[in-house]
């Protein structure tokens, strides 16, 4: 949480906050912004940094009453806390000796403008600044503005202050007495288009910087997305700075007016309620009650297969007795029920009766082929031979012994291509033994016992290492490491932790609490986690290293979202599946108490085959939507998406429309989305994946009427980490080269999970990070 250290009221609905944050003052320059959660049920709002005091520790913002979260923010004093600020974010301004430089501020637009000010000067400009604003009380910050200008003019729409005029006709007069090298533009987003058309006429560079719809700021969802050159540009990653004369200035006021119904509609809720300051301390979260792992039974007993209590399990049945037991269904809720609740798991979980009797279905291979599909090494037989014997606490204790996340793996890892596809049963043509709903009633059981266990640690070592990113790969490195002994810290840029597993998983298939509960495991092992810290903004890792860090491992996932590039993908509720996610899991912007918003959809296509696509899809059902439609380019065979999902997603009513590639999306006057135009589709050979290559079917298409349109086609590195470590050795589209071990270039990084691969399961993040664990602690300690 962040202190307000003083508030200054400029005008009726502008104020000025100086705020406590001590990392993003040291790290933040001219053209920087934050993101800001005034709250717990608070979206999260982009505001650009006015000032920063690094001895004091302090960032200044100024923000002006507009919508639900500015108001909620300017209601709050000095001495209240704001929940969440973290930053520095985007790219800094480009400042170099131009000659002579315009910058024109209109209104709050001053504000972010004053830095850049002040740093042109100090690099040798000539600089002459506009400020505008509609009256006198609306110039705000002159006297600062002044102390780095070679002359201010300023212009008021009503004459009552300066000259009486827009900001343009302020910038014109200078133009026409005078060379202009270079001009800059903040304020209200038609100002700065109006002001970029002077320029453009009379051939002067201008930048502009834009201040658009965002939920993370990282480059992790593109709702801050534009079009500049014909190529469309992440606000939040790429800018916020752009050359104006390049920005599709109408396409991003259509997109900035995306909610402005449903903002309409909280506002009007604001009044009948009071914001209140967040408090010095919040609650923590309750869980149940962890101790550590007892001794009563040692764990080489427990993993021991020739230990007298498994050879006399072994004996009790004959093998052909286990085989013949048919296996165990996952019990569910009904589909029609299912289908209107969001939080709700749809697989409730086995009873003890039948873990019990799936557990009698496996074998206990001598050679066990199934522990060789898992990536984090579970020792399946043992753990499941304690299920049979009704040892469920014992079971517990061999997941924990190799698994950080037992619950979480139980219920999304795709069991049928890793272990379960090893089954020795398969090759008798018989289902697998269930290892995946076994795994997940023996975390579930442990949890809802109150008799949570912990690992045995080893003695502290006083080895300080940091974890970049708290989604399944730096998890499981977390825990491994401090099960070894060292003092770990987790730096985490939301303000969950859990990444992927809280922003991206529904909770009707990975429900909150669930990893809540692991992450509670991790912390009373000894994990410190560290919320809102962008590693490469807020810290670098070279400033890690100097505070004392002997390892980093980066696991900063693939959050930069896949977009098709096709005509009229930038409309309006054209979301990628990272976005809408986020919306509806991090932020629950389908609860009316929330303030970040969503729009209400009744026809809804998700482009994409894969579990994201079925999340998505399956997502907008519970949301209300009449129609949901998967749309894909190549046939069902083909889809990357577990089985079971898709099973689920037609149940619930989804429609699938298999061998079908949107080609062109078309507007309506305001910009919203209302029909796609679907390419059909036929198969040809097989591409380098081995699934045959979709081809187009020559004057083929569909015309669908949609309201909403979710692009689940995959993501790639968030380029934030790798480009901030200088000698870092990248690999394609950003990623992290690694050897065999999860070792970098550079000798003290590691990195797991999406950031290297591009794109991976859970489990397989999962692994990454214990084989990262399992090279760093040799290389620290030997």
């Amino acid at each position: 949480m962040n202190k307000i250290i003083s508030k200054e009221q400029f005008s009726a609905k502008v104020f000025k906050f100086e705020v406590e944050a001590p990392l993003i003052a040291r790290s933040r320059k001219a053209g920087h912004f934050v993101i800001v959660r005034v709250d717990t049920k608070g979206e999260r709002m982009p505001l650009t940094i006015a000032g920063a005091d690094v001895q004091k520790g302090t960032i200044t913002l100024v923000v002006q009453e507009v919508g639900l979260s500015s108001t909620k923010l300017c209601q709050l004093n000095e001495g209240d806390y704001i929940l969440d600020v973290v930053g520095p974010l985007g790219q800094a301004t480009h400042i170099e000796k131009f000659g002579t430089v315009v910058c024109a501020g209109g209104g709050v637009g001053v504000a972010p403008m004053l830095p850049i000010i002040q740093a042109l000067k100090e690099a040798g400009n000539r600089v002459i600044s506009v400020l505008a604003g509609r009256t006198k009380e609306l110039i705000i910050l002159e006297n600062e503005v002044r102390k780095s200008s070679d002359e201010v003019i300023i212009m008021t729409d009503d004459g009552s202050y300066g000259n009486k005029g827009l900001v343009t006709e302020g910038i014109e007069s200078v133009i026409k007495r005078e060379k202009v090298d270079k001009c800059f533009a903040i304020g209200p987003a038609i100002m700065m288009k109006f002001c970029c058309l002077l320029t453009k006429k009379y051939d002067i560079p201008t930048d502009v910087s834009l201040n658009t719809i965002m939920v993370d700021g990282t480059g992790m969802c593109g709702a801050c997305r534009i079009t500049v050159g014909g190529k469309t540009k992440f606000v939040c990653v790429d800018g916020p700075e752009f050359d104006g004369h390049q920005v599709e200035w109408d396409e991003m006021f259509k997109r900035m007016g995306s909610f402005k119904d449903v903002e309409r509609e909280e506002m009007s809720h604001l009044e009948a309620s009071v914001c209140h300051a967040v408090p010095a301390e919040a609650s923590p979260a309750v869980t149940p009650a962890a101790r550590p792992m007892t001794d009563d039974t040692p764990m080489e007993e427990l993993l021991d297969r020739k230990a007298p209590w498994r050879e006399a399990l072994r004996k009790s049945m004959k093998p052909k007795e286990r085989t013949a037991i048919a296996r165990c269904p996952m019990n569910e809720l009904d589909p029609v029920y299912r289908a209107t609740t969001r939080t709700e798991e749809v697989n409730t979980g086995y009873t003890k009766e039948q873990a019990m009797t799936e557990a009698k279905r496996c074998l206990d291979c001598a050679n066990p082929t199934c522990m060789q599909g898992c990536p984090v090494s579970i020792n399946i037989p043992s753990f499941i031979k304690n299920v049979e014997r009704g040892e469920f606490l014992e079971a517990a204790r061999v997941l924990k012994h190799t698994s950080s996340l037992p619950a979480v793996c139980g219920r999304v890892c795709p069991q049928e291509k890793q272990c379960e596809s090893q089954c020795i049963h398969l090759k008798m043509n018989e289902p697998a033994v269930a290892i995946g709903n076994l795994e997940r009633f023996v975390a579930d059981y442990e949890r809802e016992s109150g008799n949570i266990i912990l690992p045995e640690l080893a003695p502290k070592n006083d080895i300080k290492v940091a974890v970049v990113g708290s989604g399944p790969a730096g998890l499981s490195f977390a825990g491994d490491m401090v099960k070894y002994g060292y003092d770990v810290t987790v730096f985490e840029a939301l303000h969950e932790i859990g990444g992927v597993l809280k922003y991206g998983i529904p909770e009707f298939r990975l429900p909150n609490k669930i990893v809540d509960v692991e992450i509670n495991n991790l912390e009373k092992m000894g994990v410190k986690f560290v919320k809102d810290c962008i590693i490469g903004k807020t810290e670098s890792v070279e400033e890690l290293q100097k505070e004392g860090y002997k390892g980093v491992f980066i696991a900063s996932g693939a959050g930069l979202p896949n977009f098709m590039n096709i005509p009229g993908e930038n409309s309006v509720n054209i979301m990628s599946s990272n976005e809408y996610l986020t919306r509806v899991n991090l932020m629950d912007a389908s609860n009316p108490e929330t303030d970040t918003p969503i729009n209400p959809a009744k026809r809804v296509m998700v482009v994409g085959g894969g579990n994201t696509a079925m999340d998505s899809c399956r997502t907008a059902k519970r949301l209300g939507a009449e129609k949901v439609y998967i749309v894909y380019r190549r046939s069902e065979a083909e889809m990357p998406a577990r089985l079971e999902e898709v099973k689920h997603a037609k149940e619930e009513g989804i429609e699938f429309l298999t061998l079908h590639n949107p080609i062109e999306y078309i507007a309506d006057e305001k910009g919203a989305v209302k029909q796609v135009i679907l390419q059909q589709m036929t198969l040809g050979e097989p591409d380098a994946s081995g699934r045959r290559s979709p081809v187009p079917i020559p004057g083929a298409t569909v015309t669908l009427d949609i309201d909403m349109a979710v692009v689940a086609v995959g993501v790639s590195p968030n380029p934030i980490v790798p480009k901030s470590v200088k000698g870092l050795e990248l690999g394609r589209k950003n990623t992290i080269a690694v050897n065999d071990d999860m070792q970098s270039s550079i000798p003290t990084i590691y990195a797991g999970g999406d950031i290297v691969r591009g794109g991976a399961t859970v489990i397989l993040a999962m692994g990454d990070g214990r084989r990262a664990a399992a090279a760093m602690h040799h290389q620290l300690h030997g």
